[in-house]
């Protein structure tokens, strides 16, 4: 009816049960530093997508998946269309979904694999249990490659939480300190960076915990030792035999150069 706000989602206080999704960041009704929890019930109610799944890289093969798309969520939440989701899993990896990734991926946050609740999901290929929840897509096409990076599909498992925050203003902290040019070594690495190394590595309050490295350690070693730096990129066990980083055997001298400079960006003297 005219004049009567949509109904949103309700936001409990504490946690419940182990399925129930830790909400934080710049949310109505959620004071600043706090964190509040949605049951799967909840979940269950708002519209709902259901695709069969081809090339999602945690299952072996087509898998028909069930979920809520994160802007349905949004729109729950009462939150700006324009913040950034961050989905934060229980091994300290981070999920990163802007505006423009929204729009062009369509993500959404899994509730049922194969018609089944959480209780009755699969393991992985390896044993993994994908829940509290994941996030998926219908298909997936890279919408841009950035030397030899090509975008990648962000499809964390064990997601325990989503964190809205302030996109243009997470994006402005993580640009590198005196860049100028868009095509510049340091912007290129930029852009590298917030597809790829902020899933792990933390800058502030964004980006992964899964390496105890964030930005300051990154950008001592990259201006310190350039080239055991990018040497770690590309091959990170010829460096730390107990490595656990993926390799990047892909990344050429021009993206290793490119990721050097964004970091170096970051030390100390190199601040403008």
């Amino acid at each position: 009816m005219p004049g009567i706000a949509p109904q949103r989602i309700p936001l409990a206080p504490q946690r419940s049960s182990p399925q129930d999704l830790e909400i934080s960041g710049d949310v109505p009704g959620i004071p600043q530093g706090a964190e509040r929890f949605v049951r799967y019930e909840d979940l269950s109610r708002l519209a709902q997508v259901t695709f069969a799944v081809k090339d999602d890289e945690n299952f072996s093969g087509p898998v028909k998946l069930t979920g809520v798309p994160l802007d349905e969520l949004l729109r729950a939440l009462g939150v700006s269309g324009g913040q950034l989701i961050a989905a934060t899993a229980d091994d300290g990896y981070e999920a990163h979904y802007t505006a423009e990734y929204r729009a062009t991926h369509h993500p959404f946050l899994v509730l049922r694999i194969g018609g089944q609740e959480p209780a009755h999901w699969p393991k992985g290929p390896n044993g993994e249990n994908y829940g509290p929840y994941l996030i998926s897509h219908a298909s997936f096409s890279p919408a841009f490659h950035i030397l030899a990076q090509k975008e990648e599909p962000q499809v964390p498992y064990g997601v325990t939480g989503l964190r809205f925050l302030d996109e243009a203003a997470v994006l402005k902290e993580l640009r590198p300190p005196g860049a100028r040019s868009a095509t510049s070594q340091a912007m290129l690495g930029y852009r590298i960076v917030v597809q790829n190394c902020l899933r792990c590595h933390r800058e502030g309050d964004v980006g992964g915990t899964k390496s105890p490295f964030g930005w300051p350690q990154m950008a001592l070693i990259a201006q310190g030792n350039p080239a055991a730096f990018g040497k770690y990129l590309v091959r990170p066990n010829a460096v730390n035999p107990e490595a656990t980083m993926p390799a990047n055997p892909e990344y050429d001298a021009a993206t290793v150069a490119a990721l050097t400079a964004y970091f170096r960006s970051f030390a100390p003297e190199q601040k403008p």
